[in-house]
C-alpha cells in the first residue's frame, strides 16, 4: 500500500477517492483559509446588497415556482446564452465545465467530511467513482477549450459588442490558472501513484492520467512528484481562495448577481409599465433622476450585467448610430453606484436620502461625469425605440427599457424637458385628442365604404368593438387598413361597432415618452366610456393600442378581452366565416407581388405579446403564396424605428433603422438571407438597393407601415408594396 492510503477505501482493487492523500493533517489550515475567503466574500456581498436596498420598493418573493423555474431555465440551462452560436458555445463550455468541477468538488467534500467522517461510508467508490473521474476530466477539457476560444475571440476576433478591460483579462487568467492547476494537481497525484493504480482504475481520469504519463517520461521517481503534488495542492487551494474573494469585485461577480437578478426579475406582462401614483400629493419625485430613485431591481440590474453585448448587437438605435447603447445603460447604473459608494452608508434606507445629498442634490445620475465617462445622457435616453430587443436578448433578464422610461419620466415630469417635437405632440394630444392635431371627425375614414359603419352610441351592445386608433383615423395609409378591417367584419357577418368621435387617443406613445400624466389623463376617460357599453371583445389593428388596452388598462379599471386584428381575422378564416378568393379578378389590382411576401414583425405585437403566427397564417391562405422570412424575424425581428414615441421625435441617425429594416426585407424577397442572424444587415448600403423580383412587405402595425413607407421613399425603391395584412386579406373578399 502507498503511504497515506485511506483505510476506509479497503484495497487498491476498489476504485476510491483519496481526497486528502499526501496532505493529511492539513485540513484545519485549508478550511480556515476557505472560511476566511467566504467570510470576505459574504461581507462584500452584504455591503452591495445594502446598496441595492437603498433603491425604491422591496425585493419580491411572490410566484416562487415561476422564479425558481426561471433560474433553472436561464441561469443553469443557459437558454438565452446558447441562442448566440459563437458566444453560446464558448460560454457553454466554460459554464458547464465550471459547474461540473464545482459539483465535483462539492461531492468530494461531502464524501470526505460528512459520509466518511460521520457514517464511515464513501460515496466516491466503485463504478460511481470511475464515472465521476471520467466526467470531471471531460468537463475539464470543455472548460479549457471554451477558455481557449474565449481568449482567441478577445485577442484576435475582437467583436465590437464585448467589453475589453483589465478586469476581463484578469478573469480569463484566473480561470485558466484554476483549471490548469487543478488538472496538473490530478496529474501529479497520478504520477506519484502510478505504480499502484496507473494501469488499473487510474486511467479513468484520462486527461490527468495522460498528462501524468508525460511527466513520468521526464522523471519516474514517485517521491519527486509527491513533493510537487503537495506544493501544487497548496498553490491551487490559495488560488481557489483568491477566486472566491474576487467574486464580488471582478467581472465574474455575475456568477452570483445574475442568478439573483433572474430570480427577482419582475413577473408581469412584458408590455406593462408600472404606473405612477399621480394622486399621492406626498410624492415629490417621479421617474429616475437620482441614484435612489431607481428600484432595488434596477440597481441589481447594473451589477448583474455580464457585459456580453447581446443587447447592444440587437439594439436598433445603436445600429442607427445614436448615442444609445443598452449595455452602457446597465453599466452606467453600476458606475453610478460605484461613484456614490462613499455616500452610501450600509443600512441606510431610501427615505433617509436627504442625509447624503451632494451640493443640494441627492446623488444625481443624469449626465453624471464618472471616470471620464458621462452617464445616462438625455440624448441616449431619447433615442430608445422601446422595442424590447435588448431585454429579449439579455441572458440575465435585465429590464433596460423600464430604466430608460423612468429616466424619461424624470426629464418630462420633473424637469419639463422633452425633445421639442415630442413636446409639440404632447400639446397636440392635449388640445385635439390626437398627436396629429387633426380636428376632423374620426368617422371621415368611413366615407369611401359602400356600407354604413355602426357606432356604439347607437348600438349600445355588440359582439366586437373595433378600436380604430389615431393612425387608423387620420393617417391616409392607415385608413386603408381601417377600411379593410371594416370590410372583413362586415363580410363575416360580425355584430360590431366603433366609438367614432367618442374615441380619443390614449397616449400610450406619450407614456413611453415619459409623460405619465398625459397618459393617465387621456386613458381614464376612455376607460369610463368603454365601461358604459357592452361588448365581448375589442379588436385593434395598432399593436400599441392592443398592448396598452390589454396589459395596462387593467391597472386603471379597464378589464377587457383585447385581440389584434390579425388574430381575429385568422379566427374568422379558420371558422370559414370569410373565404378570401384571389381568383375573382381583384388580384389584378395587387399585381403578381401579392404572392411573393415577407412579413415584418411589429415589436409591440411580437416581442411584447408573443403574437407571431396569426399574421403569417393570414398570408398563408393566399393560393400559391411564397413566404420568405427576413434574417431577423419573430422574437429577433428588427424594429421599424417608430416605437417609444420615435414617430414624434427627430433623432439623428447615421444609418436610419427603417432603411436598415427595409434593406433586410428586400434582401429576403431577393432570396439573400444569411445563415446566421449575426450576419444580418446592420448599416444602410451605400449603393442603391435593387429589387430582383417584385414582392410585398406585409405589416400588422400602422407605425411600421409609416416607417417602412418613409424608408421606401427615401431609398427610392420600386417594385415592392408595403401593406397591412388586413388589406391583403380584404383584396380577396367580394
Amino acid at each position: 500500500m502507498p503511504d497515506g492510503f485511506p483505510e476506509i477505501c479497503g484495497s487498491l482493487d476498489e476504485p476510491c477517492r483519496w481526497t486528502m492523500w499526501n496532505v493529511e493533517g492539513q485540513e484545519l489550515y485549508l478550511y480556515s483559509l476557505m472560511l476566511l475567503a467566504v467570510l470576505l466574500l459574504v461581507g462584500r456581498l452584504w455591503m452591495r446588497l445594502n446598496v441595492w436596498l437603498k433603491g425604491q420598493d422591496e425585493l419580491p418573493f411572490d410566484h416562487l415556482p415561476v422564479r425558481i423555474g426561471r433560474v433553472l431555465k436561464y441561469a443553469l440551462g443557459q437558454y438565452r446564452i446558447l441562442r448566440d452560436r459563437t458566444g453560446g458555445i464558448i460560454h457553454g463550455g466554460i459554464f458547464f465545465g465550471f459547474t461540473a468541477l464545482f459539483i465535483g468538488t462539492a461531492l468530494a467534500t461531502i464524501d470526505q467530511d460528512i459520509t466518511a467522517h460521520f457514517f464511515d461510508q464513501k460515496i466516491l467508490v466503485g463504478w460511481f467513482y470511475r464515472f465521476y473521474e471520467a466526467t470531471l476530466d471531460a468537463f475539464t477539457l470543455f472548460f479549457i477549450v471554451g477558455l481557449a476560444y474565449a481568449g482567441y475571440r478577445r485577442r484576435v476576433l475582437r467583436p465590437e459588442k464585448l467589453t475589453y478591460s483589465s478586469g476581463w483579462n484578469f478573469v480569463l487568467f484566473q480561470l485558466w490558472l484554476l483549471v490548469l492547476t487543478g488538472l496538473i494537481l490530478e496529474a501529479l497525484r497520478l504520477a506519484a501513484l502510478d505504480d499502484f493504480i496507473g494501469d488499473t482504475w487510474g486511467r479513468w481520469s484520462f486527461a490527468g492520467w495522460s498528462l501524468a504519463q508525460g511527466l513520468l517520461v521526464f522523471n519516474d521517481n514517485p517521491g519527486t512528484w509527491r513533493l510537487w503534488h503537495e506544493g501544487m495542492w497548496w498553490f491551487h487551494s490559495i488560488q481557489v481562495a483568491v477566486f472566491i474573494v474576487s467574486l464580488a469585485d471582478s467581472p465574474l461577480k455575475h456568477i452570483i448577481y445574475s442568478p439573483l437578478n433572474i430570480f427577482f426579475s419582475p413577473i408581469r406582462p412584458r408590455g406593462k409599465l408600472k404606473p405612477l401614483d399621480l394622486e399621492d400629493e406626498s410624492i415629490e419625485q417621479f421617474g429616475v433622476g437620482h441614484l435612489t430613485d431607481f428600484t432595488v431591481l434596477q440597481l441589481m440590474d447594473g451589477d448583474a450585467c455580464t457585459e456580453c453585448g447581446r443587447c447592444q448587437a440587437a439594439c436598433p438605435a445603436y445600429m442607427a448610430g445614436t448615442p444609445l447603447n443598452p449595455k452602457k445603460v446597465a453599466m452606467d447604473i453600476r458606475r453610478a453606484m460605484n461613484h456614490y459608494s462613499d455616500n452610501l452608508g450600509v443600512g441606510l434606507h431610501p427615505a433617509q436620502k436627504e442625509s447624503f445629498e451632494i451640493d443640494g442634490a441627492a446623488m444625481p445620475v443624469i449626465n453624471l461625469a464618472h471616470d471620464g465617462i458621462t452617464l445616462l445622457t438625455p440624448e441616449a435616453m431619447w433615442a430608445c425605440t422601446t422595442c424590447f430587443a435588448c431585454v429579449q436578448e439579455c441572458p440575465v433578464l435585465i429590464q433596460h427599457v423600464e430604466s430608460i422610461v423612468d429616466v424619461r419620466r424624470h426629464l418630462v415630469l420633473m424637469e419639463g424637458a422633452p425633445p421639442d417635437l415630442l413636446g409639440t405632440a404632447f400639446t397636440n394630444a392635449e388640445r385635439s385628442g390626437n398627436p396629429w392635431n387633426d380636428r376632423s371627425s374620426r368617422l371621415d375614414w368611413t366615407k369611401p365604404l359602400e356600407f354604413d359603419v355602426p357606432v356604439m352610441a347607437e348600438k349600445k351592445k355588440v359582439d366586437v368593438l373595433y378600436w380604430i386608433g389615431c393612425a387608423g383615423s387620420f393617417d391616409p395609409n392607415s385608413q386603408k387598413t381601417s377600411r379593410a378591417v371594416a370590410k372583413i367584419l362586415n363580410a363575416a357577418g360580425v355584430e360590431w361597432a366603433i366609438l367614432g368621435d367618442e374615441e380619443q387617443c390614449h397616449c400610450e406613445w406619450a407614456r413611453r415618452g415619459g409623460n405619465e400624466f398625459l397618459y393617465q389623463e387621456s386613458s381614464l376617460p376612455i376607460i369610463e366610456t368603454l365601461n358604459g357599453y357592452e361588448f365581448d371583445v375589442i379588436i385593434t389593428h395598432c399593436p400599441h393600442c392592443f398592448n396598452t388596452m390589454k396589459n395596462e388598462f387593467p391597472d386603471f379599471g379597464g378589464n377587457y378581452t383585447v385581440v389584434h386584428h390579425s388574430q381575429y381575422i385568422a379566427k374568422l378564416i379558420a371558422e370559414g366565416k370569410i373565404k378570401p378568393d384571389y381568383s375573382n379578378g381583384r388580384s389584378d389590382e395587387m399585381g403578381a407581388a401579392i404572392r411573393h411576401i415577407t412579413y415584418h414583425d411589429s415589436c409591440y405585437l411580437g416581442r411584447y405579446n408573443d403574437v407571431y403566427e396569426s399574421p403569417r397564417d393570414l398570408l398563408k391562405t393566399i393560393p400559391g403564396v411564397q413566404m420568405v422570412e427576413m434574417a431577423r424575424s419573430k422574437d429577433r425581428g428588427l424594429c421599424c424605428g417608430g416605437g417609444g414615441a420615435q414617430v414624434w421625435m427627430e433623432t439623428h441617425q447615421h444609418d436610419p433603422v427603417n432603411q436598415i429594416r427595409l434593406t433586410e426585407a428586400v434582401n429576403a424577397l431577393n432570396g439573400d438571407v444569411p445563415y446566421d442572424v449575426a450576419d444580418a444587415v446592420r448599416k444602410v448600403p451605400e449603393t442603391p438597393v435593387k429589387v430582383d423580383k417584385p414582392g410585398t412587405v406585409a405589416t400588422a402595425c400602422p407605425f411600421c407601415t409609416i416607417m417602412l413607407d418613409s424608408a421606401q421613399q427615401s431609398m427610392q425603391i420600386e417594385d415592392i408594396q408595403i401593406r397591412d395584412v388586413a388589406e391583403i386579406v380584404a383584396e380577396g373578399i367580394k
